[in-house]
């Protein structure tokens, strides 16, 4: 799910491009570069604010519009250095971070509504892809990402671990999991 919403808001940052230039028209599209060292110098909250922007001219766009928008960004971000995406990816998780419960509970919300719209070829090929992610990881750095999850983990209520534990189990619809039924119990 990590993985859909860095991609998801990675798609937003870059919208934001094609978005800007397009309402200038006269002005050439900044490079990735010059777009994260401006968000660098941007407040969270402005940042936030951008983005939101940014969601909401692509939901105005119609579906072949916003189609045409995300291979634009997928192949602009493809083009990139690994070493400007980490930095990308850092930049967004620490966003998401500075974020309050309750935008996260709502980010969440909408990347789960999205998620149960796929057909389950397409979840399966984005779960394919991202525990590929994982295993490109370096020994490095899945290490300092199991401390990280453990650090959230250790801080999260009683309650909130329940549901995790819950969501985490209750993730997959039957037909989707490979190999047959599902090894879910009730939480409690």
């Amino acid at each position: 799910m990590n993985t859909i919403l860095k991609t998801i808001i990675a798609a937003g940052i870059i919208a934001s491009f094609s978005l800007n230039a397009t309402a200038a028209e006269t002005a050439p599209m900044p490079s990735m570069q010059e777009h994260m060292e401006r968000m660098k110098t941007m407040t969270p909250e402005e940042r936030a604010k951008e983005r939101e922007e940014m969601r909401q001219k692509m939901q105005e766009m119609t579906p072949e519009q916003r189609a045409e928008k995300r291979r634009e960004m997928r192949e602009s971000f493809e083009q990139m250095s690994p070493e400007e995406r980490r930095a990308m990816h850092k930049t967004m998780r620490e966003d998401r971070q500075r974020m309050s419960p309750e935008e996260r509970a709502r980010d969440h919300e909408k990347m789960r509504e999205h998620w149960d719209k796929m057909p389950p070829e397409e979840r399966a090929a984005m779960r394919g892809k991202m525990q590929g992610y994982g295993q490109d990881m370096s020994a490095e750095e899945r290490a300092e990402r199991r401390r990280e999850m453990r650090e959230r983990f250790d801080k999260m209520s009683p309650q909130e671990r329940r549901k995790l534990k819950r969501d985490m189990q209750c993730d997959l619809p039957p037909t989707d999991i490979p190999g047959g039924k599902p090894n879910v119990a009730p939480a409690k």
